[in-house]
């Protein structure tokens, strides 16, 4: 009986594998993208918050020169830190609206900015639900 028995098993576990294989490859890789999906997410909503505190009002002793000089060079701060904010924002609006497929956060992004406290209980949010996905 067990000269027929062990090939039987061999090929049984073998079907199974190899049936098995393709889904567990397809159910990894989908995990995979979803922990990029949400890492990203958190990654460029956090540095969209970054980038709303932009360096203002730069001591003059740094800038050097004339009180015109400094004044050019806050102003050029000024509208290179707007620029990054603006970018930055529209980063992670992309970047959470691409993590859709696995999870919307709840609030609204069709407005041009996630208010600070909105992007605060988002990263929250996200942080919690991403610390569920090793669990799952």
């Amino acid at each position: 009986m067990s000269t027929w028995l062990t090939p039987v098993l061999g090929l049984v576990g073998a079907f199974v594998g190899a049936s098995l294989a393709p889904w567990m490859t397809a159910h990894l890789a989908w995990r995979r993208t979803r922990r990029e999906a949400f890492n990203g997410a958190i990654s460029v909503l956090r540095t969209a918050q970054v980038a709303r505190h932009f360096a203002n009002g730069v001591p003059a002793h740094y800038v050097g020169g004339d009180a015109a000089t400094v004044e050019a060079y806050s102003q050029r701060l000024r509208e290179r830190g707007i620029d990054r904010f603006v970018d930055s924002m529209h980063e992670a609006k992309l970047a959470l609206a691409a993590l859709e497929p696995f999870y919307k956060v709840s609030g609204d992004l069709d407005s041009w900015e996630i208010t600070e406290p909105d992007a605060d209980r988002m990263l929250a949010e996200l942080l919690r639900e991403r610390r569920h996905l090793g669990s799952a």
